[in-house]
């Protein structure tokens, strides 16, 4: 550069010398206007000024032409307007010479600089320096091209700019190789960037607002660049003002092969684009950042699957947990109180098995939302599975503040679920354990809560309970007795009392019931209501079951071989036991094994069975009558009592439940009842038994209302095989006494 800079100053001197020799020896005007006239010059310095001058025009004519076969040249006068031009340059910009002279080479400018860029080459050259830098033109197609530019400032013998010579040699090849690594480099860098910011998992909203401003700085021109990004109806923006927009380049955005938004980066100046490359930079940053998108919403769903529930969307036991821990942290730092409610959903069970499990779960998607509305953002609503949910109060003021959330859920819980064309009503047992009163970790709060729940069933259902010390040793109790009773049935401790069914109005033993009761090692006799849900629970049930079945069996057998007459004995099944495929074929086999006539048999069973499967319980139900055994319901009144069922179903027999008999003579309700059932079962010729007859007042009003049958403490409590044999033994001889009266007369 240094080179180039010398042979312009000696263009630049030879100007000069060239413009004083050629006013002395031409006379030129400008000499005129020298406020000191020159003294007389003779003809022999005038002709060496000629000869000077004619000499330096030829220097300085052999400089430009040397150059010019290389350089695009340019002569302005003073105020930058074009008055000489080579070929050079009309070659390379695409004008002719005509459509330059008189234009300034703001005809040329590309808009690629800004304007400081020529506010100080006009600085330069105005103060009689040389200008040299590179610079972007544009040709007249509208085409770019780079030039390294040098202006000398011109100046006649006074020292006063009267040109400007500039000299451009095209280097658009060089410069475009250079601008192209450069911008190969500033791409890689960003990507670069961009791809260790996406590294830090970050937000998407933090992730998007940093690609946004790595893009900015890997496009040619950042300082005028702004970008934005389009994503699911959000935006984000980097850089100078969107308003600003002249043009742009735009990519769309997917995710999973779906258009979700687009990738812009635009220049607020009418600047050009590198392209394909930026273009190119864009797309790819947009396919990462969608392929970014994709991971995170695929490790998002893995985490949503390990701790939300799937059918609700709800946090599962798991997540639960976690942050019950955190809102024990929270609480013991910050000395306040929390709550953990228990909900079990009331009789969920005869819904999800008569409607299907699909209604089922419209349901709980639809209690769900309910149970969402009676919180605030802090707490927590989480299903455990099934019909289970735990709600966490994150902080409360008082007790009384997880009594009137219970309430609240409660009365939510109770409204109608219109679903599917259909109102369904169901309700919820609540049981509350308090931080710090009731346990300080997560596992003692959650037994808590569970066990104030089991207490809120018990205690009528659709209602709320406090956790309390009591509760926990009946729960405690309730847990030794279940692991208890798995290992029973190996040490042969039940037993079987027979209970009396009285026929009205001969007051006759007519048939019995067995009844199950559990010889506890260590708490004596316990009776079926202490235990039979805990079978039911752990599904000790059916082996149970089977053992009241054979070992009644076995009994009717020991008392027909010693010569009893021996009543049809009722023997209660369980919804589990009912349930059971291989049933049918147990009883049999055990019928089998015992020699048994299936006419000593009644079967048990509850209103609740026979709306399960209604199909499936019409072809048991006639397996089991077709065997000789008759089929009776009990507790009837307090299901969901049906006439179709009656009519459909094999039954013989209907058991009228001991809660309308204990005030059928004080309460007119409960004796319109039973008079109701005593009715219909006589219209459909079935047998009537009143169970928990205590009073003689109970007993004549039943008998007054038609009544066939009944048992009850009135007559006898459970007895043992060897009471039974007993009243057998009397009855025995009754009939054999009556017998000899009968032949006698």
């Amino acid at each position: 550069m240094n080179l180039i800079l010398n042979v312009f100053n000696n263009i630049s001197k030879l100007y000069s010398l060239f413009t004083l020799s050629e006013r002395k020896a031409l006379k030129a005007p400008e000499a005129e206007l020298l406020p000191d006239p020159e003294p007389q010059i003779s003809n022999d310095q005038l002709l060496e000024d000629k000869q000077k001058a004619e000499y330096a025009s030829r220097e300085l004519t052999a400089y430009i032409n040397a150059i010019g076969k290389l350089a695009l040249i340019s002569i302005t006068d003073h105020k930058g307007k074009i008055v000489q031009v080579n070929e050079k340059f009309c070659e390379i910009s695409g004008y002719h010479e005509e459509e330059l002279l008189g234009q300034d080479h703001r005809i040329v400018n590309s808009g690629t600089h800004p304007k400081d860029f020529f506010v100080e080459m006009w600085k330069t050259i105005a103060n009689g320096n040389i200008w040299h830098k590179e610079i972007c033109n544009r040709r007249k197609d509208g085409t770019y091209y780079w030039v390294e530019s040098t202006i000398v400032p011109l100046k006649d013998s006074g020292g006063h700019i009267n040109r400007y010579l500039s000299v451009r040699v095209d280097i658009t090849d060089r410069k475009q190789k250079a601008i192209e690594l450069q911008e190969r480099f500033k791409e890689t860098s960003c990507l670069h960037a961009i791809r260790n910011a996406l590294g830090l998992e970050p937000t998407i909203d933090i992730a998007c607002q940093k690609i946004l401003e790595h893009l900015i700085q890997g496009m040619q021109y950042p300082e005028i660049a702004v970008a934005t990004l389009e994503l699911d109806n959000k935006l984000y923006i980097a850089g100078r003002s969107r308003e600003a927009f002249v043009h742009g380049l735009e990519t769309p955005l997917h995710i999973s092969g779906e258009k979700v938004g687009q990738l812009q980066i635009a220049y607020i100046e009418n600047t050009p684009f590198l392209l394909p490359e930026e273009q190119n930079l864009i797309d790819t940053i947009a396919h990462d950042l969608g392929r970014w998108i994709e991971r995170k919403q695929a490790e998002q769903r893995i985490i949503d699957m390990a701790t939300h529930d799937e059918l609700t969307g709800l946090p599962n036991r798991h997540l639960l947990q976690d942050r019950i821990q955190q809102a024990i942290a929270y609480n013991t730092r910050n000395d306040q109180r929390m709550a953990v409610m228990f909900i079990d959903l009331d009789h969920f069970k005869i819904i999800n098995d008569t409607l299907g499990h699909d209604i089922g779960d419209l349901l709980l998607k639809e209690v769900s939302e309910r149970l969402k509305t009676c919180v605030r953002k802090q707490d927590t609503v989480s299903r455990q599975g099934g019909d289970e949910f735990i709600v966490l109060l994150h902080t409360i003021a008082n007790n009384l503040d997880a009594g009137t959330v219970a309430q609240k859920i409660l009365g939510v819980l109770i409204k109608p679920y219109p679903i599917n064309g259909k109102e369904l009503h169901i309700g919820g047992s609540v049981g509350i354990a308090l931080f710090p009163d009731d346990g300080n970790n997560v596992s003692t709060l959650l037994k808590h809560s569970d066990v104030a729940m089991y207490h809120a069933k018990a205690s009528g259902r659709n209602n709320y309970q406090f956790f309390t010390p009591q509760l926990n040793q009946i729960a405690h109790e309730r847990q030794t007795l279940g692991a208890d009773l798995r290992y029973a049935l190996e040490r042969n401790e039940f037993i079987l009392h027979y209970q009396p069914v009285i026929d009205m109005p001969d007051h006759k033993l007519q048939n019995m019931e067995a009844l199950i009761r559990w010889q506890h090692p260590e708490q004596k006799l316990i009776p079926p209501n202490k235990f039979i849900s805990l079978a039911e629970e752990t599904g000790l049930i059916i082996p149970i079951g089977e053992w009241v079945l054979k070992t009644t069996c076995e009994q009717i057998r020991n008392w027909l071989d010693q010569g009893y007459d021996v009543p049809r004995i009722a023997i209660n099944l369980s919804a589990k036991q009912f349930k059971d495929e291989a049933l049918v074929e147990n009883i049999k086999r055990i019928l089998k094994e015992t020699s048994v006539n299936a006419r000593y048999i009644t079967l048990e069973l509850t209103e609740s069975l026979l709306i399960d499967n209604i199909d499936k319980v019409t072809e048991t139900l006639n397996q089991l009558s077709d065997m000789g055994l008759t089929i009776s319901i009990d507790d009837f009144g307090t299901g969901y009592s049906s006439l179709s069922y009656l009519k459909r179903f094999p039954i013989h027999t209907l058991k009228i439940d001991q809660s309308f008999v204990h005030d059928i003579v004080t309460d007119s309700s409960d004796r319109a009842i039973v008079a109701t059932i005593i009715a219909m079962a006589n219209s459909l010729e079935l047998k009537v038994i009143a169970e928990g007859v205590e009073t003689e007042d109970q007993l004549n009003t039943l008998l007054q209302q038609g009544c066939n049958r009944y048992q009850g403490f009135y007559f006898s409590k459970p007895l043992s095989a060897l009471e039974v044999e007993n009243k057998l033994v009397k009855h025995q001889q009754h009939i054999t006494q009556k017998q000899r009266l009968h032949s006698v007369i």
